[in-house]
């Protein structure tokens, strides 16, 4: 989680600099007013996500890779399923993830008031703060 807070702030720091440079440099209005909200919303972000690592107001689910699907055309991961001690977690993804293996330790980092819903004799969860992929079975 650590990784997510420190590219979000970077990312905000990186759309102020773009600010700057475009106010003293062109001073187009439609130019700068996109930089700005969109570093206002990274570091928002980024404080929010720190705030709440902090207080602890998140859920930490480990669990063993059971299950990888894909996409049809460009094999981009979409979901995976989680072996958990009691049930099955099934994770929506919303970004590109590279080198998990069926097998491999998973830690999922969730907001406390994350959705979680039932499916299939498992849950099914679609937002999460960050994911930890940790090579083979940990027991």
């Amino acid at each position: 989680m650590q990784k997510q807070i420190i590219s979000r702030f970077a990312a905000g720091l990186l759309f102020v600099f773009l600010f700057l440079v475009i106010l003293f440099c062109f001073w187009d209005v439609y130019l700068f007013l996109p930089c700005v909200f969109f570093a206002v919303f990274l570091i928002v972000n980024a404080i929010l996500l720190f705030y709440n690592s902090y207080k602890g107001n998140y859920v930490c689910v480990e669990g063993i890779c059971e299950h990888i699907e894909t996409t049809g055309l460009r094999k981009r991961i979409k979901s995976i399923t989680l072996e958990l001690a009691e049930n099955k977690l099934k994770i929506m993804i919303r970004h590109r993830i590279k080198g998990i293996a069926v097998g491999d330790t998973v830690v999922v980092y969730l907001a406390e008031s994350t959705q979680v819903y039932d499916q299939d004799g498992g849950y099914l969860i679609g937002s999460y703060y960050a994911l930890d992929i940790g090579r083979g079975v940990q027991k």
